[in-house]
């Protein structure tokens, strides 16, 4: 998330901070603000920095920690998940299935419908 620390902090017009904030405005157009002293967001990119950074480390023994039913879906272009890693978290946690699509890492939008598919088929086979 380090690229966000290259986001305008403040622009003197709506519109230049959704310019400045590149592809990554459709992301963030809810949380764009308008303050005294200009537009900006309403946190700070700094702390969404932080907190990613956070999540790097072995996280294994929360991964396992459960056994409830659980739908790991992967998009098959996604740089975030290797397949191979998302297919170790499946076969390592039981009642867990993988579901690829066709998609990079937000799956959810670029594949819509197929990802409530198969969303739904889950819930409906619980």
């Amino acid at each position: 998330m380090s690229f966000s620390l290259a986001w305008p902090h403040r622009a003197p017009t709506r519109a230049e901070l959704l310019e400045g904030l590149g592809t990554s405005a459709r992301y963030l157009i809810g949380a764009v603000r308008e303050y005294p002293d200009g537009w900006g967001l309403a946190f700070d990119p700094k702390d969404m920095n932080a907190s990613q950074q956070e999540l790097n480390g072995d996280h294994w023994n929360d991964w396992l920690s459960s056994a409830c039913p659980a739908l790991l879906v992967r998009g098959s272009r996604s740089t975030e998940l290797s397949a191979e890693h998302a297919k170790d978290m499946a076969t390592r946690r039981p009642h867990t299935q993988l579901m690829e699509l066709p998609a990079g890492h937000t799956v959810h939008e670029t594949v819509p419908d197929e990802f409530a598919v198969a969303v739904n088929e889950f819930l409906g086979s619980l």
